[in-house]
């Protein structure tokens, strides 16, 4: 089964595992493993890690780019009020949560139970699985782990502390890692590996390390803040003393074969970019450049911004952004402002339809090794955190389609501003806070959620603005509220939680 009939193999093990359906487009269709007919862990795994892939890089891509003064709304359109009122209810993400538990880790276990001693599918499942849950727990906190994925067995799950399901995060991860296989007799995942399928077993599954260990970074660091999760930041550390992470253009991103065919496009694509027939969907015209964050750019001389955004339509060297949660007025409607950039969602032409659903960049993953060096986590100290925090602004750089050029240029044009220049920052707290900025901008429009829980982790970018028609008291959100079906079905287990306002994720200690 080549690349681009995967879609068709996704199909069969749709039939195979179908039990509800609320859509027609077989990439978001609820897909159960509890009673399976036809299908085997090879059709289920490449569906169940595309449900990750869209939800990271569509809804939750979205909502974070929102929030973290990356999108607006255009003000003559009503397609974010949830979003930019800071009014998120119980329905507004309901989608998202049974995609990742229904469609995505109920099928993975499948995978898992069902591997027949391929060893490889097993690896990538749990590794999947692993990231499943971190989604999870950086956006609703609690979650059931324990209880989770036992079919009829628990039919009300209880929640297990966020603190002890990023415990559990980790177990996955060794685990996943563990049954990484290369022997000359090993099955290899072939079409099954959406992420980072090649010939060479040996390449293939030494990038599955890689991004399991780059996760494991990341879980780290999120709690490197909580004094209470100090044993446990150190004991990850020192099984990542000698890791390898993703390196230099390892962007990894799960591709099914998106095309441009219904049903088929990218989760982007999707989410804000075209029709078939190439033109513009409303959900790409009611989405516009933030003018903090296009301003932020502008003033630092970081030309991502022509990448990132477009010129306002009509014109060839105009950006403008919109002030969120302004009124449609004269000189402020979506026609005056900026689109989101061809870097991020692509022309039909340019194939943007079939643009990679990123799950974690090389860009990320510097900035990662940067944080927790400058933290003592890892080895090499401020000198080696410096040369990774190059690296992930020259990552970003690359990633957008621009040159490693034009991203040194940046860096030399901000020799007094510390936020940049990073032999500037002499404080951990201002390295951090240089690591984190430089983060958010290379984030923007390729992972919005990563963006928004680093926000909510340290506070930074500074001078994310409220919009302006928030009904939150001056509050941005730190979590979502738990979702309707679940409330409906499991009411009694879910925490009770004050507001969105207030109820913070345990990693976020301030």
């Amino acid at each position: 089964m080549n690349k681009k009939n995967i879609f068709r193999g996704l199909t069969v093990a749709l039939f195979a595992l179908v039990t509800s359906s609320c859509e027609k487009d077989f990439l978001d269709i609820n897909t159960s493993p509890n009673s399976p007919s036809t299908s085997t862990p090879e059709l289920v795994l490449p569906s169940a890690t595309n449900f990750l892939g869209s939800n990271v890089n569509g809804r939750f891509n979205v909502l974070g780019n929102l929030l973290t003064g990356n999108w607006g709304q255009a003000p003559d359109y009503l397609f974010y009020i949830p979003q930019e009122t800071y009014n998120i209810t119980p329905s507004t993400y309901d989608a998202g949560w049974t995609d990742i538990y229904a469609n995505s880790l109920k099928n993975l276990q499948y995978v898992i139970d069902n591997a027949n001693g391929k060893k490889n599918l097993v690896a990538i499942a749990k590794i999947v699985q692993a990231y499943d849950y971190q989604v999870l727990v950086d956006l609703w906190g609690d979650v059931p782990f324990t209880d989770a994925l036992k079919n009829t067995q628990v039919i009300n799950p209880k929640y297990d502390s966020a603190a002890s399901v990023y415990d559990n995060i980790v177990k996955l991860i060794d685990d996943g890692i563990a049954n990484i296989d290369v022997s000359t007799t090993a099955a290899k995942p072939g079409d099954a590996d959406i992420v980072f399928k090649n010939s060479n077993l040996t390449t293939e599954m030494n990038n599955w390390r890689k991004f399991a260990n780059t996760l494991k970074l990341r879980v780290m660091i999120r709690q490197s803040r909580v004094a209470s999760r100090q044993a446990q930041v150190s004991a990850i550390a020192a099984s990542l003393a000698n890791a390898t992470f993703l390196g230099a253009g390892e962007n990894a991103g799960s591709n099914p074969g998106y095309a441009n065919q219904s049903g088929q496009f990218s989760p982007i694509y999707t989410s804000i970019g075209f029709s078939l027939t190439g033109a513009a969907t409303s959900n790409y015209t009611a989405t516009r450049a933030n003018n903090f964050a296009l301003t932020y750019l502008q003033n630092t001389n970081d030309t991502r911004y022509t990448l990132l955004y477009r010129p306002v339509p009509g014109t060839t060297n105009t950006y403008k952004g919109v002030v969120a949660g302004s009124t449609a007025t004269t000189g402020n409607r979506s026609t005056d402002l900026s689109p989101v950039g061809a870097a991020i969602v692509k022309s039909s032409a340019d194939g943007g339809y079939a643009t990679p659903a990123y799950l974690i960049t090389a860009s990320e993953s510097f900035f990662l090794q940067a944080e927790a060096q400058v933290r003592g986590l890892l080895p090499g100290g401020a000198a080696a955190a410096a040369t990774n925090y190059t690296n992930g602004i020259l990552e970003s750089y690359k990633l957008l389609g621009s040159t490693t050029t034009a991203a040194t240029t940046y860096i030399a044009a901000n020799p007094t501003n510390r936020l940049v220049n990073f032999a500037l920052a002499t404080t951990t707290e201002q390295q951090v806070e240089a690591i984190v900025t430089q983060k958010w901008i290379a984030l923007n429009g390729i992972n919005g959620l990563e963006a928004w829980t680093e926000f909510r982790r340290t506070g930074y970018p500074k001078a994310n603005p409220l919009t302006k028609n928030q009904q939150s008291g001056g509050k941005f959100p730190v979590r979502l509220p738990y979702p309707q079906n679940e409330v409906n079905a499991n009411g009694s287990n879910i925490p009770q939680i004050a507001n969105i306002y207030d109820t913070r994720i345990f990693w976020d200690v301030d």
